[in-house]
């Protein structure tokens, strides 16, 4: 992040006088080279008021996350506010700690820093389209000022915001000011900081409206009658629904609200749980087979590494090495093969997308970057993405918002470019209502997976995101459930509900991260049901990596908050996003509505007969051989 008022200065005349500052301002509080204060304990966060300490608020919502703010009673100068606060930072090789390049909190993905190396390697003066803008609101001040400082050398006023950005500024910082405003992370007059709870820091969520309640969305998910002993029954009772059961795991990851539950669905899936007719999520996967599907097998791994499961010994294989042996060297359609760089039997841009964030989290770029380029060629000029693979000419929604997702996680400016331009025309698709226009109509799943994707830049797409939000809380069901579109049939159904609550977090399924380390395993009970289907997406974690250990100890971010009653106040930044099927034909589920979600009905209805007549082996092969449509990352 910089540290100077604009980024010519900061390069030119002012570059010697901010290290040194850096320097003496590291000397003086005992970091260490990166920039960690030695031993300052991090202050309550209600100690900062209107004319006590100062506030600093960091943006991770460019990789996922949100605005966390923590407070310093007694700065002396923006370094060191940011570090009493609970922050780690990391210079460059070129300019020393005094220039930021990586930011990290303990409040967002377990302290990672970022940019990552992969982005940002830190090793020169990052350039101005990237970096870590600094921005101040002095006492009263009700819009944000570029610095005309470095962060060694700015002293914070008595009631001061401080506030840091990753992006692009111009040279007069009027561009890239943060997308939130000074007051909603400004200490109050009485002392009592706009945070629900005292704590060293508070992660914020983004602009004011409705959000769905998270709560009662999970406990829909994880009644007994619909989650059995750790998965998810479709439309046929005697056989597991993987590809959802997945999905409810996102969803409780990105929600947080029940780690028993997702253990449960983490621990069947892994230690090879068998459903009512002997099958496995291998069989699913066909991993070890001709026929074995890219996407699914990338949707299981990215789920292994968001719990913190190793995917390269999980359900007892290699998926990251399955991964990287299903990359398409030819055009082959006797081996599911579209093109060079897509994934076997991968037949849409969810199934693509899903595997390539799963082998780039893996740390597998040079692998992937055949499947990252046939991804990008997908790319129409107006900024979208189809739905299937082949492409048909057709610009979805759901695949647009899971490429930018995969995307976002490639370093360079071609990547960025292709991000902003889905990004542009995925926000022009809004619906007047909020919603976003998917196989279903007024979709659910469309609408939650455009949260996700406009999360990446939150401080363009705020206004959109709560929009968005406010119209997912709107189709809210007593029972806690979602219903698939705003018209047709109403009723909670499971698929639908897995994606939209994990989508409503607005986390990037390349962030998503839930740490499970001792969560008890769950009781199995219950029986099969019958139950709608569905898929959602895969999550990552970029690996930045933070260096020493921060003073203060911001708190966990909160997706959405776990309340009957829509939330207020503050700035409301969703945080993840349950993905979905990239436009599929509509699915009738348990409940009778119809599921939008990207899997094919036909295929369903011909699968069960071929279930009941030839066997799970027939099936399979007879799936993987067959023209698929949208969902076939399923």
């Amino acid at each position: 992040m910089r540290v100077s008022s604009n980024r010519t200065r900061h390069r030119n005349r002012d570059l010697a006088s901010l290290v040194i500052a850096g320097t003496v301002a590291v000397a003086a509080c005992g970091t260490v080279l990166l920039g960690y204060p030695g031993t300052a304990s991090a202050d309550p966060i209600e100690q900062c008021t209107a004319t006590t300490g100062a506030i600093v608020a960091v943006d991770f919502t460019h990789w996922g996350g949100g605005v966390v703010r923590g407070c310093d009673a007694h700065p002396t100068t923006g370094m060191n506010l940011l570090h009493n606060a609970g922050f780690t930072t990391s210079g460059t090789e070129h300019d020393g700690p005094a220039f930021i390049c990586r930011l990290g909190t303990g409040a967002f993905n377990g302290g990672a820093q970022y940019p990552t190396p992969a982005e940002e390697p830190c090793v020169n003066t990052p350039q101005a389209t990237a970096y870590w803008s600094y921005w101040i609101a002095e006492p009263g001040q009700q819009t944000w000022s570029y610095s005309r400082f470095g962060a060694g050398t700015q002293k914070p006023e008595p009631g001061e915001v401080e506030a840091w950005v990753y992006g692009g500024t111009d040279i007069g910082g009027t561009s890239g000011a943060p997308g939130f405003t000074p007051d909603s992370v400004r200490a109050r007059s009485g002392g009592t900081p706009p945070s629900a709870s005292p704590s060293p820091a508070v992660a914020l969520s983004a602009p004011v409206g409705r959000k769905p309640d998270a709560a009662r969305g999970s406990a829909y998910l994880t009644d007994p009658a619909r989650l059995i002993d750790g998965h998810y029954y479709e439309g046929f009772p005697a056989f597991a629904d993987f590809g959802l059961t997945i999905d409810g795991a996102y969803a409780l990851a990105a929600t947080g609200t029940d780690d028993a539950a997702l253990r449960g669905i983490v621990d069947f899936l892994d230690q090879q749980g068998k459903d009512a007719s002997e099958r496995t999520v291998n069989d699913w996967t066909a991993i070890g087979t001709e026929y074995a599907g890219g996407g699914s097998i990338g949707k299981e791994a990215l789920l292994a590494e968001a719990v913190g499961r190793n995917p390269r010994d999980f359900g007892g294989h290699d998926l990251i090495a399955a991964l990287a042996a299903l990359v398409c060297a030819k055009a082959d359609a006797n081996t599911g093969c579209a093109a060079p760089g897509n994934y076997t039997y991968a037949t849409s841009v969810f199934s693509q997308a899903l595997a390539v964030m799963a082998q780039l989290r893996a740390g597998e770029s040079t692998s992937a970057a055949p499947a990252i380029a046939y991804l990008k060629g997908l790319q129409h000029p107006d900024g979208s993405w189809p739905s299937l693979i082949p492409a048909t000419g057709d610009s979805d929604v759901d695949s647009t918002a899971m490429a930018v997702m995969a995307l976002a996680l490639v370093p360079g400016d071609e990547a960025a470019q292709a991000v902003d331009q889905g990004l542009g025309w995925l926000a022009s698709r809004q619906l007047p209502d909020g919603g976003f226009p998917g196989a279903a109509g007024d979709s659910t799943n469309s609408a939650a997976l455009a949260v996700q994707g406009m999360t990446l830049r939150q401080a363009s797409y705020g206004g959109q995101i709560a929009k968005a939000l406010d119209f997912l809380a709107g189709q809210q069901n007593g029972d806690g459930g979602f219903n698939v579109a705003a018209a047709g049939q109403q009723g909670s159904d499971v698929r639908a509900s897995t994606q939209v609550l994990g989508g409503a977090t607005g986390i990037s399924f390349g962030t998503l991260s839930r740490n499970l380390g001792g969560t008890p395993t769950p009781t199995p009970t219950g029986t099969p049901t019958t139950t709608p289907t569905g898929t959602p997406t895969s999550t990552g974690t970029p690996g930045g990596t933070p260096t020493g250990t921060p003073t203060g100890s911001p708190t966990t971010i909160a997706p959405i908050p776990a309340t009957d009653t829509p939330s207020s106040g503050g700035i409301d930044i969703p945080k993840g996003d349950g993905a979905a099927g990239a436009g599929g034909v509509t699915v009738r589920t348990g409940s009778g509505s119809l599921a939008g979600t990207g899997s094919q009905a036909l295929a369903l209805t011909a699968g069960a007969g071929a279930l009941t007549a030839l066997g799970a082996a027939a099936v399979l092969v007879a799936r993987r051989r067959t023209a698929a449509g949208p969902g076939r990352h399923r």
